[in-house]
């Protein structure tokens, strides 16, 4: 007579069966890398990079990872707690950067959007500069946002940054522009955004003559700049506001749409000390004064800044437009007129 089969062997069956045998399938780790990386996305970096421990699949998914967004408060502590310092505040400077300096060392492919929100660029200068060598002559580097969260001063762009050949898109903001005679990178550009940025004539005309392929520009409160030129045989977009006088010449043949922003009368909220044109140098106290005396500043600036000839020279470079916004305040109607 055939014996019942016991619970103990049903048990065994059951575990051994293939349902047993799918369930602990890791359908997870089973995904495609662009699957995990949109996973990693949608977790704080902090936490994205822990995933490494979690098996052999997923340590070498992090080090993949294209995009790295970066903000002062990126790398705080898991109890840290918001206060009256802000949800931006870097509660450990010397572990931000280690933390930062070990993701970019274990890289196994090169990032290609890098965007940081932070300060540290002043603190330490020179590891900043490293960092950003490294990023650029990865050869995979396409998009690179440098937001400076300090407002009050302007960082010195690391040089790296100017002969990078696979940037497509750049934005700076509050840094300060030194661009060489020779540049050996930028040609494949194609969207540049500046803010708030301290340059010299020349060495915007050096930087844009540079980027032939530029397609969108957009300059926003350029500090110490008087005399723009624009020759970009590839722009099709071009956006610029100015709190000062500012003349642009422009020479864009596939322009399609250009927007001008001129905004006068607020000298003490939007000048700075450098609109100065000779900010470099041994000043007396009383020279110093008369720097940051900025509505004295915007004063001689209308004074000795032909508005009407500056439209001019605009409008004449931005023929080939099929779309002009303008966006002319009153302050601006009352330095324009004739003589």
């Amino acid at each position: 007579m055939e014996q019942a089969p016991t619970e103990t062997k049903k048990a065994r069956s059951s575990e051994s069966s293939p349902q047993a045998h799918a369930d602990d399938v890791d359908r997870l780790s089973a995904l495609d890398d662009a699957s995990l990386h949109a996973i990693l996305y949608c977790m704080p970096l902090r936490d994205a990079a822990v995933t490494t421990a979690l098996s052999r699949r997923w340590r070498r998914v992090f080090p993949t990872l294209p995009c790295l967004y970066i903000d002062s408060a990126t790398f705080n502590g898991r109890d840290y707690v918001a206060d009256s310092l802000g949800d931006d505040y870097c509660e450990d400077p010397d572990r931000w950067v280690e933390a930062l300096d070990c993701i970019v060392g274990s890289r196994a492919a090169p990032v290609a959007v890098f965007d940081v929100e932070a300060d540290v660029m002043f603190t330490e200068e020179g590891w900043f500069h490293d960092v950003i060598r490294v990023l650029c002559r990865s050869g995979g580097l396409l998009k690179l946002r440098i937001w400076n969260t300090r407002l009050t001063s302007c960082y010195l762009l690391p040089s790296p940054v100017y002969a990078c050949e696979t940037l497509v898109s750049l934005e700076l903001f509050s840094c300060r522009l030194r661009v060489p005679d020779r540049l050996t990178g930028l040609r494949a550009l194609q969207s540049l955004v500046l803010q708030d940025v301290v340059a010299t004539d020349g060495d915007l005309q050096r930087m844009l003559s540079r980027c032939e392929a530029m397609k969108r520009l957009v300059m926003e409160d350029i500090r110490k700049a008087r005399n723009i030129v624009i020759d970009a045989p590839s722009l099709e977009y071009l956006q610029i506001h100015s709190y000062r006088p500012l003349r642009v010449s422009v020479k864009a043949p596939k322009l399609r749409l250009a927007r001008l922003s001129l905004c006068y009368g607020c000298a003490e909220l939007s000048w700075s000390f450098h609109d100065n044109e000779e900010t470099d140098g041994d000043y007396s106290i009383a020279e110093i004064q008369e720097m940051f005396d900025f509505v004295a500043m915007e004063k001689k600036e209308h004074k000795r800044t032909d508005e009407i000839r500056n439209m001019v020279a605009f409008f004449c470079g931005i023929r080939a437009a099929k779309e002009l916004r303008l966006d002319l305040p009153r302050e601006y109607s009352k330095v324009s007129v004739f003589p």
